[in-house]
């Protein structure tokens, strides 16, 4: 038997033990966040199907399965091959994409842990040394992001992976979740990540990232409002600026 291919029987054990099929993921575009990411979700939520998703060079791959015990629905990521060995439990998995980088070093995960309208994280799972990783990116944007606009109540950005970049380096958005609780709902701004050193790089304004990196957004990207950019009180949420108060974020 070819050594390479020993995680590959012992991911199709583990989908047998566990009574699920198995099947390779469509590889069709689909993502919302980044246009050229795998849905997962919409393949294995709520179903008895794990899927496999081979890295670009076909040395290592991830076997994605859906699991419930007592109601609670949970996403696992089970990776394997020449990338290393590890199990990744991403939550509810709602919404869930996922793309690896080029050079089959590292993937990134965005999901949802509450509705398919968020809130959104980021997971990369990267190698580091000997050891394979994961990492929620997403602290370093909220923090990054802030509040920029007045909100009903405190609420964090949707923080969504795009594309990567170049080795280590990732661009991810930060969008203001699209629900009628903060002004410019729907808009976000684009960071390029080094993943390796968690560093913010450089900053893209929607406008910007909708020029630069149009061939990388996903639908939710694409589609965010460009004329809550160019004027912002246009798209205030009304009850955030009650009648005679000064309509400033």
């Amino acid at each position: 038997m070819n050594v390479r291919c020993l995680p590959c029987v012992g991911l199709l054990i583990t989908a047998l033990i566990s009574g699920l099929g198995l099947a390779q993921a469509k590889n069709e575009p689909s993502g919302t966040y980044a246009k050229h990411a795998l849905d997962l979700w919409s393949q294995i939520a709520g179903g008895s199907t794990a899927i496999v998703i081979p890295s670009p060079d076909s040395q290592s791959q991830v076997l994605a399965r859906y699991t419930e015990s007592n109601g609670d629905g949970r996403v696992l990521l089970e990776v394997s091959g020449h990338v290393g060995l590890l199990n990744v439990d991403i939550g509810p998995g709602v919404g869930s994409e996922m793309l690896w980088a080029p050079d089959s070093k590292a993937f990134f995960v965005t999901t949802s842990d509450q509705g398919l309208n968020g809130s959104y994280r980021v997971i990369v799972v990267s190698k580091i040394g000997d050891q394979l990783t994961k990492e929620d990116i997403s602290p370093l944007i909220y923090e990054t992001f802030g509040h920029p606009v007045k909100c009903g109540w405190s609420e964090v950005p949707n923080v969504g992976g795009v594309a990567w970049l170049g080795p280590d380096h990732l661009l991810v958005a930060a969008e203001i979740v699209n629900h009628s609780n903060c002004d410019s709902f729907g808009t976000f701004q684009a960071y390029e990540i080094d993943t390796r050193q968690m560093k913010v790089l450089n900053r893209y304004d929607q406008l910007q990232a909708k020029h630069q990196f149009a061939s990388f957004l996903g639908t939710e990207l694409v589609n965010a409002p460009d004329e809550c950019v160019h004027d912002p009180k246009s798209c205030y949420v009304s009850t955030n600026h009650p009648k005679n108060s000064d309509l400033t974020p």
